[in-house]
């Protein structure tokens, strides 16, 4: 059986062995290929052969940040249009959400680590596919409005 992702390309940085095992299982199943590194340098140089649908960023990374790999992808006019995705345990604790840590990165989309894996995989579907996002996954401000995406 064919699945809807298959042919999809899913690039990972991510130095945490676990994430990067779940990461491949959930995203696999869906019919993408992921490649994954542990490190954000070998990441960025791994894009122009590699030719992801989408990169996955810890943010929280020797080396190279994650903020750092998606500044140089949405500065470079042959990487811009790759949707890039954000995920990082900094917020893990605080009162933040995530709407408050996208601001002032490129990246079209942040989730904080531990995340639901059912949620990873409907936002790369999102932004891969153009499935929409099911409703559970919306994200909401604490006053209950509905976050704004900046791409609609």
């Amino acid at each position: 059986m064919a699945l809807r992702a298959d042919g999809k390309k899913v690039l990972l940085a991510d130095d945490a062995p676990e994430i990067v095992e779940m990461i491949h299982l959930v995203l696999e199943r869906r019919g993408y290929e992921v490649v994954s590194f542990d490190n954000g340098k070998q990441a960025l140089d791994a894009v122009p052969s590699e030719q992801p649908d989408i990169v996955l960023l810890d943010i929280i990374m020797p080396g190279m940040t994650g903020l750092d790999v998606c500044e140089k992808i949405k500065n470079d006019p042959t990487t811009k249009d790759i949707p890039v995705v954000l995920i990082t345990s900094a917020t893990d604790g605080t009162d933040l959400d995530d709407g408050f840590w996208n601001i002032g990165t490129q990246s079209d989309d942040f989730l904080s680590k531990p995340f639901n894996p059912a949620e990873l995989a409907a936002r790369v579907d999102l932004l891969v596919l153009g499935t929409p996002l099911p409703d559970e996954f919306v994200k909401r401000t604490r006053s209950g409005a509905q976050r704004v995406d900046p791409n609609e």
